[in-house]
């Protein structure tokens, strides 16, 4: 069966020799002929167990997977819920299976007959990626700057806007007087989270109560930055000219906000009318339609009714003398 099988399906030396896309010149570099052969192909191809490239996947899917990420962590900028986000967008599955067509596998893979190879591209990527885990650090390296952190380049673009306000706050205060900043967290009896902005002399910068844990980080981290960043805001915010022009600015904010909610339901109660004339003009159609079959039944029931009267009215006539002689005559 399995001689079947390969005289079916052509050998991958063939197209390995045809194969002119840019790619090959990279991966000739890692694939000998056999070992092409051995990682694309899948296990359901052998009638026996313990053949094919599932240990390939698996090292590309966890061992290779965390080789990306040890670069990440050493050399891309974010927290770590950030670097999470850009490894999972690195492997999503529709890029394995662009890749897959970049690199023209589907003329080197084997599988059995009911494997669906379309529905799973990115399987045998995953096998190329586990192969690359068995190479020297050099090519490794080398295959993952170019195909992984260089097409993925997008996703490690510097932001302008510097989200972590906590970074921002232990900078200033550290290029102030050579202190740090740190967030403590802590259970207050009733059950909230509490964020203390510590200075590293033990100094309580400002602190923020919150049911949520993230939200009463980010607002203590948020105040620190205000207090750290602008010594002056309280003189500037007790400043009449000040206050007024904020005032001002939320006045024009509410008044705006207000006249969007009115046009918004103004428009909700224009479209409710349009609907209920809508359906008003629907239920008259109904209305006439209804009264029509009622008056066509009603004809048809008084037709009816008047024919089985004259039927009714026809048979209760008294037989004539000669019908009678007649049906008489017609039994003899």
């Amino acid at each position: 069966m399995e001689d079947e099988k390969r005289q079916q399906q052509p050998h991958p030396r063939d197209n390995f020799k045809k194969w002119e896309d840019p790619l090959f010149n990279d991966l000739r570099r890692m694939f000998s002929r056999a070992r092409l052969r051995e990682v694309l192909t899948h296990s359901s191809f052998y009638e026996e167990e313990g053949k094919g490239n599932s240990r390939y996947v698996f090292a590309g899917m966890f061992v290779f997977k965390g080789m990306v990420g040890e670069v990440l962590f050493r050399y891309a900028a974010g927290d770590g819920k950030h670097l999470q986000h850009v490894l999972g967008n690195m492997f999503r599955q529709e890029r394995l299976e662009r890749q897959f067509d970049e690199w023209q596998l589907q003329q080197f893979v084997r599988a059995g007959e009911k494997f669906d190879i379309p529905k799973h591209k990115h399987i045998f990527v995953y096998a190329i990626y586990g192969y690359v885990t068995t190479l020297d650090e050099d090519t490794r390296q080398w295959f993952i700057s170019k195909y992984i952190i260089g097409e993925n380049s997008h996703l490690l673009t510097h932001k302008k806007r510097n989200r972590n306000l906590l970074a921002q706050a232990d900078d200033i205060v550290k290029r102030t007087d050579g202190r740090r900043l740190t967030l403590e967290m802590e259970l207050t009896d009733d059950g909230l989270h509490r964020a203390k902005a510590v200075l590293s002399d033990g100094t309580v910068l400002c602190e923020a109560v919150s049911r949520s844990w993230h939200y009463a980080r980010r607002k203590a981290a948020k105040m620190a930055l205000d207090i750290v960043a602008m010594p002056s805001r309280k003189y500037i915010l007790s400043n009449p000219e000040y206050q007024a022009r904020v005032i001002a600015r939320l006045e024009a904010e509410k008044e705006k906000r207000r006249a969007e909610i009115e046009e918004r339901e103004q428009q909700k109660k224009e479209a409710r009318e349009e609907r209920r004339e809508k359906w008003k003009e629907q239920k008259r159609i109904r209305d006439i339609k209804r009264r029509q079959v009622q008056a066509a039944v009603k004809k048809r029931k008084a037709e009816n009714a008047a024919r089985a009267a004259a039927k009714a009215a026809k048979e209760a006539r008294p037989m004539s003398a000669k019908k009678r002689r007649y049906l008489e005559d017609k039994k003899k």
